[in-house]
């Protein structure tokens, strides 16, 4: 069974994803962030 997201429940992944890209300065800690929201990803997957 898929749910549909919520405005809101895009709108709070979006500013986790932008606040966490805020605070990098450099090319290396963007690659960093990416693999960060990665892997926040798979850990919520849920298990079908």
């Amino acid at each position: 069974m898929s749910e549909n997201m919520t405005d809101k429940q895009m709108e709070v992944i979006l500013n986790l994803v932008a606040d966490k890209f805020s605070n990098c300065k450099n090319m290396e800690e963007v690659a960093k962030a990416v693999q960060e929201v990665r892997d926040m990803a798979k850990k919520e997957k849920p298990n079908e």
